[in-house]
């Protein structure tokens, strides 16, 4: 491999981590305080979870990326398990939260494109994807650290396997892709 390669693979590694990190800002920054009002978050942290909103915040955002929450309720009767999206779920949660990612991810796939210096879509659709070395890391990270455990009661924590493959793989691949391919076609104009 190349050392231009090893830098286009670095810049679009740091691009992932980049549009991870500030994605969570921003969910964070539009749902915090529809999240620290609700019952889940207070239940979490009557059990002895007492930080439990930056994590359900974790959850929207996951839940932004067709990520749902599984939520296993372990009291006799009345438990179970069930799959949630809150966003989808919840009319408090803004529908825009869907937008954050996707569109941080192409900025990514730009930036990612701008600095290899990519003039051809051929190029773009090799760099592009690179954005997913930064996000697939830390979307396995963040689906097991943002778990939530209410005592013996239960748990709640993004669904591992769709969290490490749709917002970890599918989501910065397409669109960093799109991004990078979007970077080509306008130095083309």
């Amino acid at each position: 491999m190349s050392d231009t390669a090893r830098r286009s693979y670095a810049a679009g590694a740091v691009a992932g981590v980049a549009a991870f990190a500030l994605g969570y800002v921003l969910v964070y920054a539009l749902s915090i305080s529809v999240v620290q009002d609700a019952l889940l978050t207070n239940i979490a942290e009557a059990f002895g979870d007492e930080r439990a909103a930056w994590k359900v915040v974790g959850w929207v955002f996951f839940n932004a990326q067709f990520v749902t929450t599984t939520i296993t309720v372990d009291v006799p009767f009345v438990g179970g398990t069930s799959a949630v999206n809150f966003v989808a779920e919840n009319d408090a949660l803004s529908p825009v939260l869907y937008a954050i990612p996707p569109a941080l991810l192409t900025v990514a796939g730009v930036a990612t494109a701008r600095l290899d210096g990519a003039t051809d879509i051929g190029r773009a659709v090799r760099v592009g994807p690179a954005v997913a070395l930064g996000y697939l890391p830390l979307s396995f990270l963040g689906a097991v650290l943002f778990t939530v455990t209410a005592g013996e009661a239960g748990q709640g924590a993004p669904t591992l396997l769709t969290a490490v493959v749709v917002a970890g793989l599918l989501y910065p691949v397409v669109f960093g892709t799109v991004g990078a391919a979007l970077a080509t076609a306008l130095d083309g104009s």
